[in-house]
Order: C-alpha cells, then sequence, then structure tokens
C-alpha cells in the first residue's frame, strides 16, 4: 500500500529522511525476512541490535527503515536517497503503530480478548476458545498450544513461543479476518506486554488470573512485573478480575476505570459471578454457579478449583460481550481443555498419566491438590527446573512437591545455555529431608524414568512442559513430544536405568 506518513497519524516519529510517500508492504524487524517494499525495524535485543542489518534490509529491497539511532539513518540515506528512513524514538511501540497502519486497523473488525496472570493463561484462553465458538462466535486462540481457529489449529510463524510480535501479531490478525474469523482470545504474557507487542490497539476485555513472582530474569523485580501485566488494562474496554487473587486484584480494582467484572471461589466475597459447593467425580466438577444472587446447578468436565476459577473468568467474558447467561451455562458440560493442561491419559493400563504445564510453586501446588483428590495407589511427579528462567524460583519447586509424592523425579526443560546438571541441583537444593529423588539430565528420560517408577492403580504426574512441541537447548529448538515418548514406552517396554538418586 501507498503510506504517507506526514499525513498518517499513527506512527509517531521524531524525523523523517527522504520521501514521505511510499510503498510499504509489510513489517520486518529480522533482516532475513524483507522482501521488496517492506518496512525494516531496527529492535535492539539481548543479542542483537537491528541497526546492524540496515545494509542487508536495503540490499534486500525494504523501502523504509524505522530507528533510534538518527545519526546512523541520516548517514544511511545519505547512501539510499531512494528510500524512507524514520527517526522514533521507541522502535518496539513503532513497529505496533507501523503494524496497525499497513494492515488497515484489521484489529479493530475482531473481537479482542487478552489474557494475563502468571499461571492459567493457556487454560483462560482455551475455555474462551470453546465457550464462544460454542456460541457460534468464530473465535480463534493464540498462544502457547499455538494457533488454533474456529476450525483447525493452523501453521503460522510466530517469533515467540506465546505471544508474537506486533508485526507478526497484525499479519495474522489479517488472515483471520480474511478467512472468516470474528474474535480472537490471546494470552499476552508479561514480556510480550512490556515490550509493547500488544501497543496500538484496544482489547475489548482483559482478562486477570492470578499474580506471583515469575519471570524474575527478565524484569528483575516484582513490581517490574506486577507493573508489565497492568499494562493489558490500559488498552482495554472492559476487565475480568479474579478476586481472590492477593497478587494484582487490588491493583486493578484501584486503577481500571472501565467495566469491570470479578469473579471468585469464595462465597463472601460479593463477586460478580461466584463457584460455590464444588463436589468432583470422575467426569469432572460440580458446582453452583452464581450470578446476581440468582444460583445455577453446572458442571464441567475439569479438574481442580483453579480450573473452576479459570472456567469463571471464561463465563465473565462471555458476560462482558453480551451472551446469556442460560447460554453460556448450556457450553460448560462440553468445554474443551488445552493440550497438555491437567490432561489424563488412561489408555496404557489401569495407571492414570496426567500431563500439566504447571512450572511455577503455586501451579504445582494447585495442580497437587487437585491430583491427590483422585484415588489412587502411589503418586509418581515428575518436576522441572527450566534452564531459561529465574533460577531463584528452582528450590521452591522442590519445596513444594516435598512430602506430597511416593517418587519424584527431577529433570530439566529448555536448559537454554546452562548445564542439565546445574538446573537440576538448584531444584535439588529446595529439598530437605531424607526422601529419595531420582534426577534425568533430558525431559525425555525422565518422562521414561517416571514410568518406570509407576505400577497399576498409580497417578503418573508430568509438570512443565515442551514449548511448541520442543526443548530449547544452545539457541537451538529440539522436536519433542511427551505424548511420542509415552507411546513408544508402551511399545517398548524395555526398562531405562535411572540418572542417579539422591537422599
Amino acid at each position: 500500500m501507498i503510506i504517507n506518513m506526514m499525513k498518517q497519524n499513527k506512527v509517531h516519529f521524531k524525523r523523517i529522511y527522504g520521501a514521505s510517500s511510499t510503498i510499504a508492504n509489510l513489517v520486518r524487524f529480522d533482516s532475513r525476512q524483507v522482501t521488496n517494499n517492506d518496512v525494516f525495524v531496527c529492535v535492539t535485543g539481548t543479542n542483537h541490535d537491528g541497526h546492524a542489518y540496515i545494509e542487508e534490509a536495503l540490499a534486500q529491497g525494504a523501502s523504509v527503515i524505522v530507528g533510534t539511532d538518527e545519526n546512523l539513518l541520516k548517514a544511511h540515506y545519505l547512501q539510499h536517497e531512494n528510500r524512507t528512513f524514520l527517526a522514533v524514538e521507541d522502535a518496539r511501540l513503532a513497529m505496533a503503530q507501523m503494524a496497525v497502519l499497513l494492515s488497515d486497523n484489521v484489529w479493530e473488525k475482531l473481537t479482542t480478548i487478552g489474557v494475563t496472570g502468571t499461571n492459567g493463561k493457556t487454560t483462560v484462553a482455551a475455555y474462551v476458545h470453546s465457550l464462544l465458538n460454542q456460541l457460534h462466535l468464530k473465535t480463534t486462540s493464540i498462544g502457547t498450544c499455538g494457533i488454533i481457529t474456529s476450525k483447525e489449529k493452523i501453521d503460522f510463524f510466530k517469533s515467540t513461543p506465546t505471544t508474537p510480535e506486533s508485526a507478526d501479531l497484525h499479519a495474522l490478525f489479517q488472515k483471520l479476518e480474511t478467512d472468516g474469523e470474528k474474535a480472537v482470545v490471546m494470552e499476552a504474557t508479561s514480556i510480550a506486554l512490556d515490550q509493547k507487542r500488544t501497543a496500538a490497539m484496544t482489547f475489548d476485555v482483559a482478562i486477570h488470573t492470578n499474580l506471583s513472582p515469575e519471570h524474575l530474569e527478565f524484569h528483575e523485580t516484582f513490581e517490574n512485573y506486577k507493573r508489565a501485566k497492568l499494562k493489558l488494562f490500559q488498552q482495554a474496554k472492559s476487565a475480568v478480575v479474579n478476586l481472590d487473587d492477593e497478587g494484582m486484584a487490588q491493583d486493578i480494582l484501584n486503577c481500571y476505570p472501565g467495566d469491570l467484572m470479578t469473579y471468585s471461589l469464595n462465597p463472601a466475597s460479593k463477586a460478580d459471578v461466584i463457584a460455590q459447593q464444588l463436589h468432583t467425580d470422575a467426569h469432572g466438577t460440580h458446582f453452583e454457579l452464581v450470578i446476581s444472587g440468582k444460583v445455577y446447578p453446572a458442571h464441567a468436565p475439569i479438574f481442580g478449583e483453579y480450573n473452576v476459577a479459570n472456567l469463571l473468568s471464561a463465563i465473565c467474558t462471555a458476560i462482558q460481550l453480551g451472551y446469556d447467561i442460560e447460554a453460556i451455562i448450556s457450553t460448560l458440560k462440553t468445554i474443551e481443555s488445552p493440550e497438555g493442561r491437567f490432561e489424563m491419559m488412561e489408555e496404557y493400563g489401569e495407571r492414570k498419566i496426567i500431563l500439566d504445564y504447571a512450572h511455577t510453586p503455586v501451579a504445582l501446588d494447585q495442580l497437587l491438590t487437585a491430583v491427590t483428590a483422585i484415588p489412587h495407589r502411589r503418586l509418581i511427579v515428575m518436576i522441572m527446573g527450566i534452564g531459561i528462567r529465574d533460577f531463584g524460583k528452582m528450590p521452591k519447586m522442590a519445596q513444594t512437591v516435598e512430602g506430597r509424592a511416593d517418587e519424584i523425579v527431577v529433570s530439566v526443560d529448555h536448559p537454554g545455555y546452562n548445564n542439565p546438571k546445574d538446573v537440576i541441583k538448584a531444584v535439588c537444593d529446595g529439598f530437605s529431608s531424607m526422601q529419595p529423588v531420582s534426577t534425568a539430565e533430558t525431559r525425555e528420560e525422565a518422562v521414561r524414568l517416571a514410568l518406570d517408577l509407576s505400577g497399576e492403580g498409580d497417578i503418573v504426574l508430568l509438570t512443565s512442559g515442551q514449548i511448541n512441541g520442543a526443548q530449547l537447548v544452545k539457541g537451538k529448538a529440539i522436536p519433542h513430544s511427551d505424548h511420542a515418548i509415552i507411546q513408544d514406552y508402551f511399545t517398548n517396554t524395555t526398562p531405562v536405568k535411572m540418572q542417579s538418586t539422591i537422599s
């Protein structure tokens, strides 16, 4: 499309070098992906500065270069006077603004829902996706589990594991709108919000799940982490808040000026939507749904109080979007959970194998409470240290599981550039008792070891998990699938020798 930088008001810039009117197609932040007439934004990351790749982007046909180093941009302009160079204060904000401009504000044609919180984002996104599609609103979910439209999971390159970069996000919105999708629910991580990946747009609904320390390797302090999460509520028309959360609920209530709805598992909380009288059976959870003083009996094929809370956030979202309570309740009995979130596999003998992404102490605690309520003989739990995350929380994972399982296996997810032994040690440092703990240096070995330790009547709980079907090792994404490992294990029953045992 032809853009005139002097006549538009979406991209904020300090100065233009070159023609103010030019042809621009797609926004790119990786010079290797630039094609003719694309816009290249010089994003500065942990390991790379996009300004170093301006010549490469120009050689590949970029018509517009956006960056913060004005002197460098001016120098390049003197060598390429037929191109346009934009000097900006904030490259990431400019990238989001440019992506909105070149997508012709396509986000405005979609109902948009953002989900943030330490735990539960993926599950809430799945519940909202399932509920709204059953209510006949064609909805796509975007997050850790990939991109799932109202019809199918699609392949679309995501530069980040959960929340796409703004350039990718608005290109995806264009595709979804063209394909007939009407709504999008997406996980909005703290890092994504801090990096302005969702800037320059307004969400119809912002959902808050909970807040506990996480990603401190990036944010450094809990207050910075909270501040990043709160940004979602500065760009939302309406909000849904977990009143039971002590981490951030009150902060939102204190500052959010828009239409707000609360949910709770506490009957005395005076929340707008309450679940009470919870009872779990082999098929899920029965509960009473209290809305505006009226009580509705409900049942959903989900387990754990925390997942009932996650479901309440989806119910509130549908109410915020104007759907009838009775219609909403009719969908709950067929609500779909995401892959790898309290995913129970019962096809391998009399044992139950449960996959769950729990990777924080709070999530692990809630998960163990839910799992131990299920009848079983012995409980085998696999926990992980995540090499690309904050080492400070690793011993807390051990402290959370200690004394609550018959067998514990410790391993590492996504070692990155760390030695797996160092990650495992960081976890094991949290154990205080003489309870035996088995260790394995890869997730595959750990899954096989946990299965080795199990027998008929046992529950095998495999926590944490791969990102987008891979393990991140030394800068590479190594394909990984727990499902494939489990299937292979029961096809080939040769026992795996444990790596080590500590006491």
